[in-house]
């Protein structure tokens, strides 16, 4: 008996160190960038934080802005960034505000002033970049606020620039959930470029995207079209290595030892924000703030409350994202219900918020349901409770 468990023990460590191998080596690929590309955080104007992604030989160089779309942040165009910077280009991608590491709250008053102060400090804007809302942003500076780049890419945003508007590119996904491609390919107004492999929110890590980017921006300023980057890819085997470490973690570290089985609840979540901290930086924001901090604090015992509700009522942990995901339909019904421009982008950030929150809500009940396996539903709702508070609350847009 004693034999058996040694032997169950030593293979337990040898899982163990062979995840803690995979993930170190996916935190050291997930960094890899392009080696003719530097990569610096700064502040845009006094309050607009920003990642600069610009050639690693002396300009100067046209200069390329990037905004993110709702519930995003300045790392969701790296891979623009990145494939802009390997053609001669100096990019700023800003974190907009109430998002990512912003420090100014959500409000379409803040967003569109604060667009605009980022726009000035750069001076000319030689190339725009713009996701979803962040296109919105742009086209509305475009015209409202003498917004004039050379070019400007509208990402899953089917704008419209005026009569005397810059010379505009669309780009999408086939799978887009919002707007659908045979809608953009009616358009005359624009060109149009349609990747196979992408839906609305996949669009700004599509390859075939980035490089229609970066060829319709040499265009624009008249540069010689260089070789795609590479080192995406690097940074993919990196994100999958990482989450397979993590994976074998969550489930091999507890039963090391009987004092951790024992606070496996903290452990699988732990484990995996850990994997994500560094695996993900060059995809999307998931860097712990001060400032979130509150809100993921206030949502820890919510969600848990929740799934206290859910417990009592004999349901299951993933009856929580249905319930989210059935809010997110509702505040799209009343989006489409009002018109006027404040209240659409409220529902619309909404809508966004839930569907976020529903997908993390799920993943945090795949969490829970990891945490259960060799112990009790109490490790698996403290499991989800962690992973879902701290991730909904990193993503949330700020209110206040």
């Amino acid at each position: 008996m004693h034999e058996h468990q040694n032997r169950e023990r030593s293979r337990n460590c040898w899982f163990v160190a062979a995840a803690i191998a995979a993930l170190i080596l996916g935190a050291i690929f997930s960094r890899v960038i392009d080696p003719g590309v530097r990569v610096k955080k700064v502040m845009l104007g006094t309050n607009t934080p920003a990642l600069r992604l610009f050639p690693t030989e002396p300009g100067p160089y046209p200069i390329a802005l990037l905004a993110h779309g709702n519930v995003g942040s300045k790392e969701m165009l790296f891979r623009f960034g990145e494939a802009l910077a390997a053609a001669g280009f100096d990019c700023y991608s800003v974190d907009q505000a109430g998002y990512g590491e912003s420090p100014r709250p959500w409000s379409l008053t803040n967003i569109l002033l604060h667009f605009q102060e980022s726009e000035r400090t750069l001076g000319t804007v030689d190339v725009f970049i713009g996701h979803s809302m962040g296109g919105g942003v742009g086209a509305w500076t475009v015209l409202n606020a003498g917004f004039r780049p050379r070019l400007f890419i509208g990402m899953g945003a089917p704008v419209e620039l005026g009569e005397h508007g810059p010379q505009l590119l669309w780009l999408a996904g086939l799978f887009d959930e919002i707007y659908r491609p045979a809608r953009l390919r009616a358009q005359t107004n624009a060109q149009v470029v349609i990747s196979p492999w992408s839906d609305h929110i996949l669009e700004t890590y599509d390859p075939v995207l980035a490089r229609a980017a970066a060829t319709a921006a040499c265009a624009a300023v008249g540069k010689p079209v260089p070789a795609a980057p590479t080192a995406w890819r690097w940074r993919l085997v990196g994100l999958v290595l990482g989450m397979a470490g993590a994976l074998l973690l969550m489930f091999r570290l507890p039963e090391l030892h009987p004092a951790l089985a024992r606070i496996r609840g903290y452990i699988v979540p732990a484990v995996l924000l850990i994997a994500l901290g560094l695996t993900l930086g060059t995809w999307t924001s998931v860097t712990p703030q001060l400032r979130r901090l509150p809100q993921q604090l206030v949502l820890l015992p919510a969600i848990w409350m929740a799934l206290a509700g859910l417990n009592r009522l004999h349901l299951p942990r993933w009856g929580l994202p249905v319930v989210t995901g059935i809010l997110a339909l509702g505040c799209l019904a009343l989006q489409f219900a009002f018109a006027e421009v404040t209240t659409v982008w409220l529902f619309a950030t909404l809508v966004c918020t839930f569907v976020i929150g529903a997908l993390l809500l799920l993943s945090g009940a795949l969490v829970g349901r990891i945490a259960t396996r060799g112990g009790a539903r109490r490790d698996g709702d403290i499991a989800m409770t962690i992973f879902a508070g701290y991730a909904i609350g990193q993503f949330m847009p700020l209110f206040y």
